[in-house]
């Protein structure tokens, strides 16, 4: 797989050639796209002269043309004599205070669409204002020879306010940022988010992530390996955010394997492998709970599980450094990531939450981690993967977890 700053620089230059007008573009009809840039924290006025471009990609997400305009004082935008056909996607985008927001759309959408909207949002440092509705741990594979644990985390976090959270490592207090705990020596450490850009860093005992959080719910997960010396390990889980729902998920190829602190509820079962489900609720922030994993396997008495830890190489993409890139960068950025922060986001977290089947939300956590395994394999294409693992997480972590184009009775059951 080609590494991502290689890719980037290589649409940027595929960028320039289009605006060079080194690709050749057939001969087709041409449209006007118009749109309109509104402010979505209350009070706030909308600044002057903001940029926004435009991105065309056709088949194989191949560069097809690009387009840049500026705003009027109203946030009215106009796009003329934009050459697009059936087939190709659109991606428009616009930068406030260092955040990049966008809305994506197909040629046979843009049909029926008078006026794209793109919703920017004042910036807090505040990170109080984050709560994490759902956390899910899964115990994905156990070496007993090596006394290793591989567990994936599945996390929905809601930005509930009208401002988008802009972290700040240098400026401490207000904490700035969001925050995970990880067990005691853990290492291996793979995250992925629906987020744009950011970083991944070391904090305490676990990491912290750079990346803004704009109004709405959004999906975060991370896999790591941890280390243990005998058959119970007694760690402190701190929640920073908080959790609505923390559950821990216990295969029963461990039979013996259990999780104190937490309730044991109704057992899953996951493409035929059973899991026993540990439950608490209404953490409050910084809160957490005393972890303790008893029955852990020892050398001599252990039945292997059906995946390995060195077969468990289920996420392989950490988050790309995005932070300070130039506007077209980005925008790039957020087409390959399929990066859809659209205004009904904000809609959406004022929704209800809706009661999650468990055994259905739980089925497909497998069902991740062989996509991630294709995709290693070159056996999926980056398109297909990232909808599809959206689609799957999606699932895991109930209603809401990703942000779509779909209304909520249209989402796969």
């Amino acid at each position: 797989m080609i590494a991502r700053p290689l890719m980037l620089a290589a649409l940027v230059f595929a960028l320039y050639l289009v605006s060079a007008g080194g690709t050749n573009v057939a001969a087709q009809e041409t449209t006007t796209i118009r749109g309109q840039v509104v402010n979505g924290t209350a009070g706030a006025d909308l600044p002057d002269g903001l940029g926004v471009l435009m991105l065309i990609s056709g088949a194989g997400e191949a560069l097809a043309g690009t387009g840049q305009t500026t705003a009027d004082a109203q946030g009215q935008f106009v796009f003329n004599d934009v050459q697009i056909q059936d087939g190709d996607n659109l991606t428009v985008s616009v930068e406030h205070l260092g955040v990049f927001y966008g809305v994506s759309l197909t040629a046979e959408e843009l049909k029926t669409t008078d006026e794209l909207v793109l919703t920017v949002y004042e910036t807090t440092n505040d990170a109080s204002i984050i709560r994490v509705e759902r956390q899910v741990m899964v115990i994905a594979a156990v070496d007993r020879g090596e006394q290793l644990v591989s567990a994936v985390e599945f996390v929905r976090v809601l930005n509930p306010t009208d401002q988008t959270l802009m972290p700040d490592l240098a400026n401490v207090p207000p904490i700035s940022f969001l925050r995970f705990a990880l067990p005691p020596d853990a290492a291996e450490l793979k995250v992925q988010s629906d987020l744009p850009g950011g970083d991944v860093a070391t904090i305490g005992t676990g990491f912290a992530l750079t990346s803004p959080v704009m109004p709405g719910s959004h999906s975060i997960d991370f896999s790591y390996a941890f280390p243990y010396g005998s058959a119970t390990l007694s760690y402190r889980k701190t929640l920073p955010q908080g959790a609505g729902i923390f559950q821990v998920l216990v295969p029963d190829s461990v039979p013996d394997l259990a999780v104190s602190e937490l309730d044991l509820i109704d057992s899953v079962n996951i493409q035929g492998t059973s899991y026993r489900t540990y439950e608490g609720r209404n953490y409050l922030p910084g809160q957490g709970l005393d972890l303790e994993i008893t029955g852990l396997p020892m050398p001599g008495v252990w039945q292997r599980l059906s995946s390995s830890v060195s077969e468990g190489t289920f996420w392989q993409n950490a988050i790309p450094i995005a932070l300070g890139a130039v506007l077209a960068t980005m925008l790039l950025w957020g087409l390959i990531r399929g990066y859809r922060p659209a205004p009904a986001a904000v809609a959406d977290a004022n929704r209800a939450t809706v009661p999650v089947d468990r055994a259905r939300r739980t089925q497909v956590v497998r069902a991740v981690a062989a996509l991630d395994q294709s995709f290693q394999k070159g056996g999926v294409s980056e398109a297909d993967y990232r909808n599809q693992r959206q689609e799957l997480v999606a699932r895991i972590l109930g209603p809401g977890a990703i942000p779509d184009k779909e209304p909520a009775e249209d989402r796969p059951e």
